[in-house]
Formats: structure tokens, C-alpha cells, sequence
């Protein structure tokens, strides 16, 4: 026993090493990569003594445990960032005891760049909450308790998040008191030296898949930290996916332009170069099978001591068969299945018995694909009628598969649209699919006008200083800036002179930043973005119209880093270069302000030193602005005397080169 131990804690120090860094409930490897090694090896050797007696599949997402509780699962601070290392809750969307679906915010996390919603992945019902709202906590931090079931949910109204760990505790004990039989090591069908399975990060706070641009390195080159292993198209942007440590790129096993789900194993990476001619042949599913074949041998030898068991019990006490069998579904029931709603729901219409079904899912969960070969098998049992019959409660589930087929094509196939005249019985319209973005962009839009209460406030301003101070700047320091640059210049001074105008709102509190950090509305062939000019107040034109310039080109070309988009205290929307008079513009939650710029055009205005003239007017180049305010954080006297002071730096250049 002390040989396997040892055995089972090296497999579970390489389990934690080659945990995905981006993955759902990502671990640190500076910080909680050695203690999730040990639970590993509790789990591991949990489940090695109860091979001994019967067959129990352990779940290990969210960190679930092996306790005397109903099955559950912990809800563990997510990474909703890059840079994210700690997050404070701000807000649960639901109470304990609530129901909660697929795709609902769970809560609403302040991270190190915005507040971000907690999204399910799943559905289930919210059983204890263990981090209240305001409490600042690592990532990885067990936030909730979640259950499948309602009627589970009482079994958790006085849990604590160690009662797992002392029933686990106690379990082991009961089982070491028990009598062990040593077993010789089993040696799987095919090893592979240490290895990191680098998987599909989540680069966005709302990316849910991600494409493959470009390989920057090739199987065998070595990368160092910091260097951008490939680049991946995001639902915002193209992000280059960064190493966080040195090592040699052994396989890899997504190609260019591929799109796969966030998590998946895109390559294979080894930290010696002599490892990685092991990594030639490798197959995505090589360890798998390595696995389930070292387990069925690992089971082999108490099934048959059960056998034999049972043969002598029959024997000594015969029974019916009717009673052999209640006995061995009961033995069945006593353990609860997990399943996926979906796999649930296919297996009630196609008529498959779940608890006959091995799960293929994470920790044994029976998916849909499972219940469609378990169907495949029955069907090829039973005699032509019977599958005839079955055939029409199929075709649900097979018709989900093939419109997610056909939606892969159409992405593949339609890139862009070609619009011809239609054909005799073809419809005289092109239907063009929604890239992740767009769909983005729609949801928080939509959520910005039904939910934020808008409120214009429009000025025009005389630009002929501006434009007069930026011609001589261009010829004399010979750089190009412009009216733009001037217009970012003096909404950072006017949220300097009027912070509150600089401020977001956040449900229970309103946030004002001391920094003007504006956003600027850039459009690209994917939609609408939002790159940001830092701290906008303590730059200079120059240096602002070199900024903006970068993240222009940035947005543009897709090359866009998170922390380049995310956040932002104010947003400036100019569609002046466009022939644009007047417009006004949608608010960018959750900052409170978005300020449109429009052309300039020449209007007669009065004019001061004319008066007493025949005509006191003079032709003058106007620009119209508006301004978009969130009521509940601008009034409008706020809101009033910020484009007051706004247009006062315009007209008054000068001010802005102090």
C-alpha cells in the first residue's frame, strides 16, 4: 500500500502541474498548485480503497468531494481577466435556495479592470453562500455551494467549507481500518514523459470559444517566458497567447483557424528538449485510453474475488434470480448518477437506462454523446422493428448535432456575403450569421438603453483657435495631430474640473475615478471598440495622438491586448470625419457619460468687435457636441457645467498646451 501511495501522489503532482491556466477554476502555480496536488492525492487514494470494494466514479469539478453530503458542487472564484488575481463579490443576483438557468449572472464580480457577471454554465440551484457581498478574495476561493437537485438543497443550511474535508478525513480512517490487500502496480498501455497540456485560455471576460490566427512557434521550438505562443481570435479581438514559463513546444494539436471551446488542448509542451520525439505520434485520446485500460485492470482482480465470493454464498444459500438482480440495481441506486440536463432529457426520450450508461464526461458525468452511443448499441441488440420505432425519437438529438455542423459551415464557408439576384422559388434575401462579437455588442447595447436612464445635453463650440494653434503645431513640430487629440485633451481637463462627470455606477455605490482614463469608439470590420488613452489628463497632444494612433492600429489589425479595452472612466464617439452634423450616442456601461462629436461646419455667428456695424456677423467654423448622461450618477447641472467647462479649453487652445 505504501508503494501505490506513493505512486498515486506523483500522478496527482503532475495532475496539478498540467492543469490548464486559463481553465475554469484555474490554479496558481507560485501559489496553489501544492495544495491542490494533495487533495489530488486524497481523491486518488480515496477512490484506490474503493476499488477494493465496489465501483465509484469521483467528480472533481469545482473541486467536488467525497463526503456523506448530497452531490454537489463548490462554485469557486473565477478568473474573469488576464491579470485577475483577486475579486470582491458585489452583488448575488440570487438568494439561497433560488433556481438558476444556463447563461444567468450567478453575481457580479469586481475584478482588477471592471465588474463582470458570473455566468452558469449549467443549470442548478444556488444551496449555500459561503462569500458575502464587499469581501475581497484570491481566485480559485470557494464562493458557493451549487446542487442539482432542490430537495438536496436543506442538507446545506449549517455547511461549512471544511465539513468536506473532515468527512473525507474520517472516511479514510474507516478505511484503513479495514483489511487491505496489497495489488502490484499496473503499467498503462503507453507512457509519456512529464508533460503540460496547454488548453484554450479564456481571454475575455464573455469568450466562450476562440480560433487559432496563427502559430508564432513550431513543434520543437523552444519558448521563453513572456513570448506570445500563437495568437487567438477572441469575441473582442485577435490576443496573442502568452507563456508564463520556459519550455519546448512538443505537439501540436489544433490547427490554423480552427475554433474550439474554451479549455480545450490546443498543445503539448515538455520542459527538457529530449522529451519531445516521445510527443511525435500523440492522438488526443492516448492517455484516455492509457487510463481506462490501467483502471479495468485495476478492477479486474476484486471483481473476480467477488465472483468467487458470490459463487460460494450461491452455493451455501441459493436465491432466485429475481432477487440477484433487485439486489445488484440496487446496489446501483445507492449511488447518484451524474448527469447533464441535456444527456438526461435524450436518455427520457430515447428510452436508455442511465444507470446502464458509463460516463465519458468530466469525473465519469454521462453527456449526450453517451446516451447516443449507448442508443447506437441497443438499437444493433434489438430486432428490425423495435429499431424502426426508435429511430423517430432519435432524430431530436441528432438534429441538434446537425445544425451545429451546418452553423460551423456556414462560419467556414460565408465569410463574406456575395448578394446575386434570386433564382425562381429562392428567397431574395442572404441570412448572415453573427460573429461573437456582434452578438456582444448587441447584448450590452440593448442592456445600456433599457436599463441606464439617458439623458442629451448638446453645445456648439467655436473651433477657428483650435484649428488655427493645431496647423502651426502640425508645420512647426512636425507631427499630426488632431481635432480629435484636442477633443480627449479637454474632456480630461473638464472631468479634472467636474470628477463627478468621471464616475460609474455599481448598484449600491458610485465609483469616481481620480484619472480621466477615456475609452474611444474605433470602428473595425467586426463591430465597435473601445480602445483607452490612460490617465488622458496627464498627457500632453503629442503624446495623446501617438497613443491613439497605436490603439487605433491595434483595433484594426485585431492585435488588441484585454487590459486595452477593458475599463475606461469616459467615452468619446467622433463621427465628424463622416460629414456627421449632429447625433447622439449610446452610453457604455457601466460609466455614466459618452460624449459625440460631430463635423465642423462654417456658420455666421454674432461677432463682439463687429457691433454697431451694419452687419455685426462673422463667418466661424462650429462643431456640434452632445453628451449622453446616466441620471442616476449626472444631473444635469453636472452634466450642464462639464460642457461648459469643455467648451471653454476648445475655444481656448492655449490652455491646452500648459
Amino acid at each position: 500500500m505504501q508503494n501505490i501511495a506513493k505512486s498515486l501522489l506523483k500522478q496527482s503532482k503532475n495532475l496539478a502541474k498540467n492543469q490548464p491556466k486559463n481553465f475554469y477554476f484555474t490554479v496558481s502555480k507560485k501559489t496553489n498548485r501544492e495544495a491542490y496536488a494533495k487533495q489530488c492525492f486524497a481523491q486518488k487514494i480515496y477512490q484506490f480503497q474503493q476499488q477494493q470494494t465496489s465501483n465509484i466514479s469521483l467528480s472533481y469539478k469545482s473541486f467536488q468531494n467525497f463526503s456523506s453530503l448530497p452531490h454537489h458542487q463548490n462554485l469557486a472564484m473565477p478568473a474573469l481577466s488576464p491579470s485577475m488575481e483577486r475579486g470582491k463579490i458585489q452583488k448575488w443576483n440570487f438568494k439561497e435556495g433560488d433556481k438558476i438557468e444556463v447563461g444567468e449572472s450567478i453575481c457580479e464580480v469586481e475584478t482588477d479592470k471592471s465588474t463582470v457577471g458570473f455566468e452558469a454554465t449549467e443549470e442548478m440551484y444556488l444551496a449555500k453562500i459561503l462569500i458575502p457581498e464587499g469581501e475581497e478574495i484570491a481566485v480559485g476561493h470557494i464562493v458557493a455551494v451549487a446542487v442539482d437537485m432542490e430537495e438536496d438543497i436543506a442538507a446545506f443550511k449549517n455547511y461549512k467549507p471544511e465539513d468536506d474535508q473532515q468527512q473525507s478525513s474520517s472516511q479514510q480512517q474507516q478505511e484503513q481500518k479495514q483489511p487491505q490487500q496489497q495489488q502490484k502496480p499496473v503499467s498503462s498501455g503507453k507512457s509519456y514523459p512529464e508533460h503540460q497540456k496547454l488548453s484554450m485560455p479564456a481571454l475575455s471576460p464573455s469568450m466562450e470559444r476562440g480560433k487559432i490566427q496563427k502559430w508564432n512557434y513550431k513543434e520543437g521550438d523552444k519558448v521563453e517566458v513572456g513570448d506570445s505562443i500563437c495568437e487567438v481570435e477572441t469575441d473582442k479581438s485577435t490576443v496573442g497567447f502568452e507563456s508564463t514559463e520556459e519550455l519546448y513546444i512538443a505537439k501540436i494539436l489544433i490547427g490554423e483557424g480552427e475554433e474550439i471551446e474554451v479549455g480545450t488542448a490546443v498543445a503539448i509542451a515538455v520542459d527538457h528538449k529530449e522529451d519531445i520525439n516521445a510527443f511525435k505520434d500523440y492522438k488526443i485520446g492516448d492517455e484516455e485510453q492509457a487510463q481506462e485500460s490501467q483502471q479495468q485492470q485495476q478492477q479486474e482482480q476484486p471483481q473476480k474475488q467477488q465472483q468467487q465470493q458470490q459463487q460460494q454464498q450461491a452455493q451455501s444459500y441459493p436465491q432466485p434470480k429475481q432477487n440477484q438482480q433487485q439486489q445488484q440495481h440496487s446496489s446501483q441506486d445507492g449511488n447518484r448518477l451524474m448527469v447533464s440536463p441535456l444527456a438526461k432529457n435524450s436518455a427520457a426520450q430515447l428510452g436508455i437506462d442511465l444507470s446502464q450508461v458509463k460516463g465519458s464526461g468530466h469525473g465519469g458525468r454521462i453527456i449526450l454523446e453517451d446516451v447516443l452511443n449507448a442508443s447506437k448499441t441497443q438499437q444493433q441488440q434489438q430486432p428490425p422493428q423495435q429499431q424502426q420505432q426508435q429511430q423517430q425519437q432519435q432524430q431530436q438529438p441528432q438534429k441538434v448535432q446537425q445544425q451545429q455542423q451546418q452553423q460551423k459551415a456556414v462560419k467556414q464557408e460565408q465569410q463574406k456575403p456575395q448578394f446575386a439576384a434570386a433564382a425562381p422559388g429562392e428567397n431574395p434575401y442572404i441570412d448572415i450569421p453573427c460573429s461573437s462579437m456582434r452578438k456582444v455588442i448587441a447584448k450590452r447595447l440593448q442592456e445600456s438603453k433599457q436599463q441606464v436612464p439617458h439623458f442629451q445635453l448638446s453645445v456648439d463650440v467655436n473651433v477657428d483657435k483650435l484649428l488655427k494653434i493645431r496647423s502651426e503645431l502640425n508645420k512647426n513640430e512636425g507631427v499630426k495631430i488632431s481635432v480629435n487629440d484636442f477633443v480627449i485633451k479637454a474632456s480630461a481637463l473638464a472631468l479634472r474640473d467636474f470628477p463627478q462627470a468621471n464616475s460609474v455606477w455599481l448598484e449600491d455605490k458610485i465609483r469616481q475615478y481620480k484619472n480621466a482614463d477615456i475609452s474611444i469608439a474605433v470602428s473595425t470590420e467586426g463591430g465597435l471598440i473601445t480602445p483607452i488613452v490612460f490617465e488622458a489628463n496627464k498627457k500632453g497632444l503629442k503624446e495623446i495622438s501617438a497613443n491613439v494612433k497605436e490603439l487605433a492600429g491595434k483595433a484594426r489589425d485585431n492585435k488588441l491586448q484585454p487590459k486595452e479595452f477593458q475599463g475606461g472612466s469616459f467615452t468619446i464617439s467622433n463621427l465628424g470625419m463622416f460629414g456627421i452634423d449632429a447625433f447622439t450616442a449610446i452610453i457604455n456601461p457601466p460609466q455614466s457619460c459618452i460624449l459625440a462629436v460631430s463635423q465642423s461646419n462654417k456658420k455666421m455667428v454674432y461677432d463682439a468687435s463687429k457691433e454697431g456695424q451694419e452687419v455685426p456677423f462673422s463667418v466661424a467654423n462650429i462643431m456640434n457636441v452632445c453628451m449622453s448622461c446616466d441620471h442616476r450618477v449626472v444631473d444635469g447641472a453636472v452634466g450642464a457645467q462639464f460642457l461648459q467647462k469643455f467648451k471653454f479649453y476648445i475655444e481656448n487652445p492655449t490652455n491646452l498646451l500648459l
